[in-house]
């Protein structure tokens, strides 16, 4: 905490020290209570109260800060953004920062910014994407190096990607469940330095490294003598990256590169790399992308653990706009996998395509009709655990997107069918066949500037050839009304949900339910920098089982005593205040 109102002290006197500063910002304060009869008619007495729940809903009172604070100086542009929350099952610790949502505290300078506290770093899928790290951020930009057009900019960021979450530990954010597996904190440090002139070039050079830390909680062993946890691994990546621009910008050839050493500690390392070059042209109305990549088998990066890998092949996106007519749209890849020739599994080949068109007439409604394509084939390995696997599936995607401005109002509705056809050989028997259909209405209208209504339905179809099938009904609506502009207004939203499966047996049992959830709040300002929000809702969940289904299937010795956690009815009634200043 020293360094905390050390830094806090350092802050306040460099803002102090400028000739004028300006600040402005939001305070929000928001704390409600959930009640609902929190006892379970079918609960086993071997679990425990404080593992088990109706549901994931939080009950109790919940406090919330959102802070969005602002100083501005004739050099200096300083933010300070952060969440807070507090209830009864994730007391705030400031010791423990996995209870903070986010504290962001962010100063410019310039073309320089310093970011301390959390925040989202996004680059390449190879490096760096989407990525929340709790740490420090610090990027630095000159300009006119060697000409008015050139320019040198460098990045450095280091902190916590993951943070720590011992097994058996509740998960922020949810009542009354417990991780089975637990996470490692792991901390990451990256680097990146970028030189170039606009409009010509620019090349990029960038370094990762990430760190599990092995020591930040222990390692319960489970029945089967094996760790619960998944092996701490030590991430190094490195790489470049480069664009180069022809005629004026119309053409440009770029292409990155990246090297990676995933160490897993105590069972070895793996290294592999990752590609990708093409060319995007641009002319008028038309546009033209194609590039070639390769994603190694063992190609693995901490800053995007995501990464969908081991594929090579390539992909062209093609888009032509004919003026006041339509756009057309044309997407075609095609990949293989297995890129390490690995005995034991199929090499499969992927194809993909995707054709769309849409209107672009004045004053006429926005209508879309696409069509998808999708194979995947591979030949046939024999193993002796698993018999033949092979992969033999053929899917199709068909689209319609129609949508209508009239003024102040907004009419859309789509449609999605998925036909899949499946005749795999695999390791569990899984459905020779799959189709999906998904439709959706929705609306925005505004008939006069103090009264806005929006809403839509979403319905979705899924049958599985092996009999499981299940409908879904999403219905939503919002409006905001101002009673006295500036004064008094009145906001209120609400949905419906109501979930239909059959063919699966005891599973069908967790997902046939409706569910309702409501709220209306009126806010009051006193002054146009003070307002006081009264909050008012309901959350009601009706599962379609009865208490003696669900006691009969807890009798089978198979069935977890924890088969129903947070999977029952409830009737909830939520109420409470906001508090807003602005400033």
């Amino acid at each position: 905490m020293l360094k905390i109102y050390l830094f806090l002290l350092l802050a306040s006197c460099v803002l102090w020290a400028q000739k004028s500063i300006d600040f402005s910002g939001r305070v929000s304060v928001n704390t409600l209570n959930t009640q609902y009869d929190e006892t379970s008619p079918i609960k086993p007495d071997s679990v425990a109260e404080d593992s088990y729940g109706k549901t994931t809903l939080i009950p109790g009172l919940s406090q919330f800060i959102n802070l969005a604070l602002f100083a501005r100086t004739t050099t200096l542009d300083i933010s300070l953004l952060g969440d807070i929350r507090n209830n009864s099952w994730n007391r705030l610790d400031l010791s423990n920062q996995n209870t903070i949502d986010r504290l962001s505290l962010a100063v410019r300078y310039g073309d320089h910014e310093l970011v301390l506290g959390d925040f989202y770093q996004t680059g390449s899928d190879f490096f760096i994407q989407s990525r929340e790290v709790r740490g420090g951020r610090l990027n630095l930009n000159f300009k006119g190096l060697w000409s008015a057009r050139s320019y040198l900019k460098t990045s450095v960021l280091g902190g916590i990607s993951e943070r720590k979450l011992a097994v058996g530990e509740r998960s922020i954010g949810l009542y009354k469940q417990f991780e089975s597996s637990g996470i490692y904190r792991r901390n990451l440090g990256a680097a990146s330095l970028r030189i170039g002139e606009s409009g010509l070039f620019d090349v990029g050079l960038h370094f990762l490294l990430a760190r599990d830390d092995s020591s930040s909680i222990s390692a319960p062993q489970n029945s089967d003598d094996f760790s619960s946890l998944n092996a701490a691994v030590f991430n190094r990546n490195t790489g470049l990256d480069f664009n180069a621009m022809f005629w004026k910008k119309r053409i440009k050839l770029f292409g990155e590169g990246f090297y990676s050493l995933k160490d897993t500690l105590g069972l070895g390392n793996n290294t592999d790399y990752t590609y990708k070059s093409g060319v995007d042209f641009r002319y008028n109305l038309f546009k033209l992308v194609a590039f070639y990549y390769r994603i190694g088998q063992e190609y693995f990066t901490a800053g995007y653990p995501f990464l969908l890998n081991d594929r090579q092949g390539f992909k062209i996106e093609n888009a032509y706009n004919i003026s006041n007519m339509a756009i057309l749209v044309l997407d075609a890849e095609q990949y293989r996998n297995n890129l390490n020739k690995k005995s034991d599994m199929p090499t499969t080949r992927t194809r993909l395509a995707n054709l769309s068109v849409t209107t672009d007439i004045k004053r006429w409604p926005e209508i879309t009709v696409g069509f998808g394509f999708r194979d995947d084939l591979s030949g046939s390995v024999f193993d002796s655990d698993r018999n033949e696997t092979k992969t033999d599936k053929i899917s199709r995607k068909y689209e319609f997107r129609l949508s209508q401005n009239f003024g102040f109002n907004r009419f859309s509705a789509s449609t999605i069918y998925l036909d899949l056809d499946d005749y795999s050989k695999i390791a569990g028997s899984a459905p020779l066949g799959t189709k999906q259909l998904i439709g959706s209405v929705n609306f925005y209208t505004r008939p006069s500037n103090n009264f806005f209504l929006s809403g839509g339905l979403v319905y979705s179809e899924l049958s599985l050839t092996d009999g499981k099938k299940n409908k879904n009904y999403f219905l939503y609506e919002s409006h905001r009304w101002d009673v006295i502009p500036m004064r008094l207004i009145f906001e209120g939203n609400v949905s419906a949900i109501k979930n239909e499966a059959s063919g699966g047996g005891d599973e069908d049992l967790l997902s046939n339910y409706w569910q309702l959830n409501g709220q209306i709040s009126l806010e009051y300002f006193f002054i146009p920098s003070f307002s006081l929000k009264l909050i008012a809702g309901t959350n009601r969940r009706n599962m379609a089982y009865t208490t003696a289904e669900a006691l009969q299937v807890l009798t089978n010795p198979d069935v977890d005593p924890t088969y129903f956690n947070g999977n029952e009815s409830y009737n909830a009634l939520i109420y409470g205040v906001e508090l807003n200043w602005m400033f």
